[in-house]
């Protein structure tokens, strides 16, 4: 059973509304020095359970936990709160669904950082390959034309076709909600099972995260088709 997580579904009835908490506020609003260093320890008191949370939610004994949450915390504070300013009130989400999505981001690095993709060496290119096709065969593109890599070995028309396609694929993710996108990466770029998704990002169970997933790619091949990018079958 997971712990019950208060923010991750956000229900909406009728207009949402959105304010800055007063931690952020305050933290934003400091000078400098000794009343920031109180406005950055008042902002922890309010937040740490959450962010807590989310470094638990990636699993780990109770130091790579620990490890987890310094990394957290010390990117959170990095060049003056610049992550913390990006958060806009603008009503779409509440300040604490924000900061679980910038959070989990956090760690998803932090784990790339120290330990690298989760495929296995030996079979990378098989497993890059069959998540290539996967990804490609469920928004309906050609598989070639979406490398989830750098790659240098196409042709100039293959490369330019590649380009294109990712680009509208990048277009076409920037449209989903931060949640969606992380969900996507967490499954076709670092192949993620959909059971540990379903921990990290706060679902009930795999199922949830399943029924998550195939509504986001659906969402996705909208997108691309109002783009161009349709089905080559």
């Amino acid at each position: 059973m997971h712990e019950s997580f208060p923010t991750c579904r956000t229900q909406s009835f009728g207009l949402m509304t959105s304010t800055i908490p007063a931690s952020l506020s305050s933290l934003l609003a400091s000078g400098g020095g000794a009343s920031q260093e109180e406005a950055w320890a008042a902002f922890l008191a309010a937040h740490s359970r959450l962010l807590l949370f989310v470094a638990r939610s990636f699993g780990g004994d109770h130091d790579a936990v620990m490890d987890r949450y310094v990394a957290l915390i010390e990117h959170l504070s990095r060049d003056d709160y610049r992550r913390l300013r990006a958060f806009a009130d603008d009503g779409r989400s509440e300040f604490s669904t924000w900061l679980v999505v910038v959070a989990q981001r956090i760690c998803l690095d932090h784990r790339r950082a120290r330990y690298g993709r989760l495929r296995s060496t030996d079979d990378h290119a098989r497993n890059e390959h069959a998540t290539r096709r996967q990804l490609a065969d469920l928004v309906g593109v050609p598989a070639d034309l979406v490398p989830l890599e750098d790659r240098g070995d196409l042709p100039a028309d293959e490369a330019l076709a590649a380009r294109e396609t990712r680009s509208a694929l990048d277009a076409a993710l920037a449209t989903l909600p931060a949640r969606d996108r992380l969900l996507i990466e967490l499954r076709f770029t670092d192949d993620v099972p959909l059971a540990e998704i379903a921990g990290i990002l706060g679902y009930p169970t795999r199922f949830h995260a399943y029924r998550r997933l195939n509504q986001a790619l659906a969402t996705l091949r909208s997108a691309l088709a109002a783009r161009g990018v349709v089905s080559p079958g």
